[in-house]
């Protein structure tokens, strides 16, 4: 009974007849209360079959009509309707760009079915004050847990290739990047997917090799790659298996993976693997329920056992999740690209602020144009229409134009996605593991707009009340101006926002690249030497001097590493006599003589290492400033350092100490550094050359470079170029902003535009008559225009703090940074506020010019 009380067609069924629990009751009297039980059971059922067919058929009906109405509002106001729906294709196209590639940057290695399991093995090295973290550790590790730590599942390394050229079937080399050593149990930690092979057997012999999908077609094409040879540094190597190509989204890219048991067989296995670090990166797989801090305390005991107890207080293991590689920035010698939050969280953030533009547009131009269907609503209301169905129909139709917005949104976004992701250089693919993102943003995007941007202009039209719609039609309008204006103030803040974050970026951006960085970056070459080639480090000194016979060559220096190009080499120095405790670490410089004068470095105390000293060679070092206060010297020049070097502790003079200078990025601050001679360290040349004719120079060096090494290839770069390669993550993200500004000010124009044109088009009798009484049209022009350009002022006094508060903490990421002066927030105002005129003008301009008899002729 409690249930057909709750229908609504109860007292219409039964209104005409003897009342149903009296009927009830009398079929219980006459035949007993079980039949009057299934009597009332078979009507119960049978009232709500006819209850929820008769709803479901007028519910269907009156959606179907609610969709034409909707339909021929878009056709009738074509202008207003291209506005509305151009306005939410273009906020939601920007929404899922920017969305997507958070989702690209959030969803790192998620592949893996243990994810949350897998942990990396890193090292924090040094003693307080000067620490380092470190992607690798000791190549021990791995083996050494798998046989004595119960609570680790499985252990692998994996080490990088430093080079790896493959002669292809045509006698030709191809160097490859993502080549990798590893163990057989690396397939039991990631879900590395075999194609052809035995994952328990791939990787067991020396000179075996995996091959990924992508390189055994490269090199093998159509042909079967198993057991084929593949030449890897002029070194036969078996084809094992095949696996499956990895997603784009992984920190270890790996293409090619060569069995560990090779680094022994090549020798490179090091006589003490727990005393050696930095190349092995070592995954492990807790088993279940298994704390991190239980394997971090056991690492570190199985670190002194192994290595010794001087490695207490100065190295630390960590076990690093899995779900942090990627956003690891500190450990140096990592490998994949490396993701930033801040420009995650600033990405999501102008996704939202975009499609919040789109949504305000969509609000306002909505409410404007309802105003004219009040008199639809009253006539509704007064045949029976109740607020729930009004508000049902303005949601109808407002996720209709969601969903048509949403079908052009799609269509752009697959028609510029790789356009996008390519001109920012991110290698992002949508891929089936995305797809479910996609149709999931896609779902909420017009579930939140149509009901977010319809559901005001529903609530609004809805509530007035019949006599006084149908009385004015216009009633309640004027109260409802000052929530417009306060869209538009919302609208334009965000767009201020956006244009004062790109105009800082850029600023900061140019303030890295032309900053005293200590060196002279500009006419710099470096020439790389090919990895591990004995032969071109003896015949080094010979180049050398051939190039310096060039005129137009200025400089020469042999060097381990270069601002713009990541230096991994550190070394603990102390003074000499000093307790070992006292032992900070440096980064560490190998360079050949009159590396100072090549780098453009400025001297402050002492002399630049020089062949005119015999013990320079062996025996000498300079420091920068940031070196001599860590160390603590007072004199520094004359010093007697002790830095271990070929296995044992060697005594170093401090022959000169030089002004700090940027080998990183302005990121982070200058590290303490040594310099000194090894040239068995050299990794490259720094050739400082002649800006006149520098592609002729670049030739002749070339020439030269051949003439003494024949067998190796000429590969160089600016070492502008390199050091400005530090900011690609900054200069992605400006042109990111810049592009979603672009279209953030494109819509809030967009929706300005039309709600300008509307408003004009509702004072076009006062306009004919202001005309009429001797009004200029740029009177009238300034009239119309001055209303919308007072919000737009107000729009940039709210968004100016805001702005101001955002930006300070972004600078606060870097060590060096620009002071925020108030140029970009006037820029960003005064540029706004053209637009916002250009644009409102168009239409003042427009009605100010009409002739008054057509607008009067009627009256």
């Amino acid at each position: 009974m409690h249930i057909l009380r709750r229908l609504s067609l109860y007292e219409e069924m039964f209104a005409i007849s003897k009342d149903f629990e009296i009927e009830y009751e009398d079929i219980a009297a006459n035949h007993g209360r079980v039949k009057g039980f299934f009597w009332l059971i078979g009507n119960t059922l049978l009232v709500s079959y006819y209850y929820f067919v008769l709803t479901t058929k007028w519910r269907t009906v009156m959606f179907r009509n609610y969709l034409k109405i909707a339909f021929r509002q878009l056709m009738k106001h074509k202008g207003f309707s291209i506005i509305n729906i151009s306005g939410l294709a273009l906020g939601m196209t920007a929404c899922l760009l920017m969305l997507m590639f958070v989702v690209n940057e959030t969803s790192y290695d998620n592949f893996h079915p243990n994810k949350d399991r897998i942990f990396r093995v890193i090292t924090d090295w040094g003693k307080e004050g000067s620490r380092m973290k470190f992607a690798g550790a000791m190549p021990a590790i791995a083996p050494t847990l798998n046989e004595e730590v119960p609570e680790v599942e499985v252990a692998a390394r994996v080490r990088r290739m430093t080079k790896t050229v493959i002669t292809d079937a045509e006698n030709q080399t191809v160097k490859e990047d993502n080549a990798f050593y590893g163990d057989p149990e690396i397939f039991d930690i990631f879900n590395w997917i075999l194609l052809e092979g035995d994952k328990s057997s791939v990787l067991d012999e020396p000179y075996s090799v995996v091959l990924s999908h992508k390189i055994a077609r490269k090199y093998f094409g159509s042909n079967d790659a198993i057991g084929q040879i593949l030449t890897i540094n002029n070194s036969p190597y078996k084809i094992t298996g095949v696996m499956k190509d990895l997603p784009a989204n992984t920190h270890l890219n790996c293409e090619i993976l060569v069995s560990y048991a090779t680094v022994e067989a090549l020798g490179e296995y090091p006589d003490k693997p727990w005393n050696v670090w930095g190349d092995d990166y070592n995954y492990i797989v807790l088993k279940e329920n298994v704390p991190a801090e239980n394997i971090h305390k056991k690492l570190n005991r199985l670190l002194i056992k192994n290595a010794g107890d001087w490695y207490r207080g100065r190295m630390d293991l960590i076990p690093q999740p899995l779900s942090a590689i990627h956003w690891d920035n500190e450990s140096r010698g990592d490998i994949g690209p490396k993701g930033n939050y801040l420009y995650v969280y600033l990405f999501l953030s102008a996704s939202i602020l975009v499609l919040l533009i789109a949504c305000f547009n969509f609000m306002n131009l909505s409410t404007s144009r309802y105003v004219d269907r009040m008199k639809e609503v009253g006539v509704r209301k007064v045949v029976g229409a109740n607020r729930q169905q009004l508000i049902y129909q303005f949601l109808v139709e407002s996720i209709l134009v969601s969903l048509i917005a949403a079908a052009i949104g799609i269509y752009l976004f697959i028609l510029l996605n790789k356009s996008l992701y390519a001109l920012l250089n991110i290698e992002f693919v949508v891929s089936s593991s995305h797809a479910i993102y996609l149709y999931g943003i896609i779902v909420l995007l017009v579930l939140v707009v149509g009901l977010f941007a319809g559901g005001y202009p529903a609530f609004f039209l809805s509530r007035f009340r019949p006599v006084d719609i149908i009385k004015s039609g216009f009633w309640g309008v004027r109260n409802k101006l000052s929530f417009r204006h306060i869209l538009v103030v919302l609208q334009f803040s965000i767009s201020i926002l956006l244009i004062v974050g790109t105009l800082v970026v850029y600023q900061q951006l140019n303030f890295m690249k032309n900053s005293d960085l200590g060196f002279e970056k500009k006419n710099v070459l470096l020439v790389q030497f090919p990895w591990g080639n004995e032969e071109v480090k003896q015949k080094y000194p010979v180049l050398r001097d051939e190039l310096l016979n060039n005129p137009n060559v200025l400089s020469v220096s042999g060097i381990y590493t270069v601002p713009g190009v990541n230096s991994q080499f550190q070394m603990g120095a102390r003074k000499a006599g000093d307790d070992p405790e006292k032992t900070v670490t440096l980064q560490a410089l190998p360079a050949d003589f009159g590396f100072v004068q090549s780098m453009g470095l400025q001297l402050i105390e002492g002399r630049d290492l020089s062949k005119d000293y015999a013990l320079d060679d062996r025996e000498s070092a300079i420091l920068n400033e940031t070196a001599v206060k860590v160390l603590g010297l007072e004199d520094p020049v004359g010093t007697k350092l002790l830095i271990p070097r070929d296995q044992e502790m060697s005594e170093m003079t401090v022959v000169g100490v030089i002004r700090d200078f940027h080998v990183q990025s302005l990121h982070n601050t200058i590290n303490p550094m040594i310099i000194f001679v090894e040239p068995k360290m050299y990794a490259m040349m720094a050739v400082k050359i002649n800006p006149s004719n520098s592609e002729e120079t670049v030739q002749s060096l070339k020439e030269i470079w051949n003439s003494v090494l024949p067998f190796a290839s000429f590969n160089y770069r600016y070492m502008e170029d390199a050091y400005h390669s530090f900011y690609r993550t900054e200069e992605k993200t400006g042109k990111l902003i810049t592009i979603f500004t672009c279209l953030a000010l494109f819509v809030s124009c967009l929706g300005l535009f039309g709600l300008a044109s509307f408003m004009t088009s509702k004072r076009v009798k006062e306009i004919g008559i202001r005309k009429v009484l001797g009004a200029t049209a740029g009177g009238i022009t300034v009239l119309l225009s001055k209303q919308f350009t007072k919000w737009v002022i107000i729009s940039n006094i709210f968004a100016w703090p805001i702005a101001y508060y955002l930006l300070s903490r972004w600078l606060e990421n870097f060590a060096y940074r620009m002071n925020l002066g108030p140029v970009p927030f006037l820029v960003s105002g005064a540029v706004v506020l053209s637009i916002a005129v250009l644009t409102v003008s168009f239409q003042a301009i427009r009605a100010a010019l009409a002739n008054p008899v057509e607008s009067l002729r009627y009256e």
